[in-house]
């Protein structure tokens, strides 16, 4: 579970972690966990962030409209995780809620989603493969994919987990 650490400024003008601590937000949906960690909401804007603007018991793919999201997602390929119990399996994906950005895919080809939205993504640790239309790319700790509102998957290797940092921006360049 990734740290967060989100800054604030006090009463004096001087700047201090109003948070540092674990994801507020983890939903571990078997092969994959995600980690929230803040999202910026431009109608919920506030002067000063006393309340965390991560709710626990909701993890939205999609930022919200003009805002951003930030997180941490980990990839497991098979046998690299503990399979979660059926209890808590089917806790965390009713708090998991992709929107209308994931495709049906046929055997073998799942994940497969197009957000509207720009992402950063940047490979934090171990590697994995990119899909898009034209095929996958192989990426490894440091690469940073710049996802334009395409379609793509997501693909973890056979060698062990692989986390991926991701910035979300929902941006009217990306609207239809």
């Amino acid at each position: 579970m990734a740290r967060r650490i989100v800054t604030d400024i006090d009463v004096n003008g001087k700047s201090y972690a109003i948070f540092d601590g674990p994801a507020p937000a983890s939903v571990n949906i078997g092969n994959v966990t995600l980690d929230d960690l803040w999202i910026d909401d431009p109608a919920s804007p506030r002067s000063d962030v006393t309340a965390d603007t991560i709710d626990p018991n909701v993890n939205r793919l999609v930022p919200p409209a003009h805002g951003s999201v930030v997180r941490v997602v980990t990839f497991f390929p098979e046998g690299f995780y503990e399979e979660p119990s059926e209890a808590d399996l089917a806790e965390n994906l009713s708090r998991w809620d992709p929107g209308d950005a994931v495709e049906e895919g046929e055997a073998g080809e799942e994940g497969w989603h197009t957000t509207q939205t720009i992402d950063y993504g940047i490979v934090l640790s171990g590697e994995i493969d990119l899909g898009l239309d034209s095929g996958w790319i192989r990426m490894t700790p440091g690469d940073i994919v710049v996802q334009r509102a395409t379609r793509h998957a997501w693909r973890p290797t056979d060698d062990g987990p692989c986390a991926v940092a991701f910035v979300l921006i929902a941006s009217p360049n990306y609207q239809d």
